[in-house]
């Protein structure tokens, strides 16, 4: 799924470096920032939590050795609830 051929014709699969510097590529271009690989694992465990996963599940998968994900889960849940917050009272208005 995450491959490309290359000119000789063999397949290359899409490697964390060459992704992150694509898609930094793409961010530059619109002047969006950098992104960092970490939040990838971060927004992948952020979904599926909402998503009612379970949290083990979601350790597992995302390959975390301790419960430190937690925190940024915690950090994510503040953060998107004052944006949500701030939508509500724009729609409202």
């Amino acid at each position: 799924l995450f491959s490309w051929r290359d000119r000789h014709g063999n397949i290359c699969p899409l490697v964390r470096d060459a992704a992150l510097a694509r898609i930094n590529s793409i961010y530059e271009s619109h002047n969006i920032g950098t992104a960092f690989g970490h939040s990838f694992r971060i927004g992948g465990a952020s979904f599926y939590l909402a998503q009612k996963v379970d949290p083990e599940i979601v350790r597992i998968s995302g390959r975390w050795k301790s419960l430190a994900y937690q925190t940024y889960i915690r950090a994510f849940e503040q953060i998107s609830s004052r944006h949500l917050a701030g939508l509500e009272r724009q729609v409202t208005a």
